[in-house]
């Protein structure tokens, strides 16, 4: 489920996030001689518009994380902060914004931050998750079967689900460009 709202094509599964193309001035290209810098998430920050601000997070893999982990404003502060809260799980945050960290799968649309590409890479995206509707019929199908040769339980469960993005203003993309 989490792939398709990310990366989901429509065929078969829900429309994902990443199908959408982002607002004019909100799709922020890294050159191919260009790395992360401090401000290029300024820029990233910056192409959020205000009534998306509030509920808006940060959504990359946890290697593109970690190469911003080690960044400062000009004023020595961390940019990026690893926090742990009340129930012991890291708590990531960039700028102050919740990070999501995404698991791609193949035929992910994002990837993983490289300061050298082939091709076009999505790293990161900016993006208020409460913009996009799932919907599930809630009508869960699981039959159970045993394997009398080995004696193997077998469970197989379908659901249905759609969903798309209901309002794509919130939407910022990185991407490094190859040269």
């Amino acid at each position: 489920i989490e792939f398709a709202i990310v990366d989901g094509d429509g065929h078969g599964m829900p429309t994902g996030i990443l199908a959408e193309t982002p607002v004019d001035g909100q799709a922020i290209e890294v050159a191919d001689d260009d790395t992360l810098s401090y401000e290029l998430l300024c820029d990233a920050e910056a192409a959020v518009p205000a009534e998306y601000e509030a509920g808006s997070k940060w959504c990359m893999t946890k290697k593109t994380f970690m190469k911003f982990i080690g960044m400062v404003d000009d004023q020595g502060q961390p940019i990026a902060r690893v926090n742990y809260g009340i129930n012991g799980k890291p708590e990531r945050t960039l700028l102050g914004r919740d990070v999501i960290l995404y698991v791609p799968q193949t035929g992910s649309t994002l990837g993983t931050y490289a300061d050298t590409v082939v091709s076009d890479t999505l790293f990161a995206f900016i993006f208020d998750f409460g913009d996009y509707i799932l919907n599930n019929n809630y009508d869960l199908g699981i039959q159970h079967k045993v394997d009398w040769d080995n004696e193997d339980h077998r469970t197989k469960a379908v659901a249905a689900y759609d969903g798309k993005v209901v309002d794509k203003g919130s939407l910022v993309a990185l991407a490094k460009k190859a040269s």
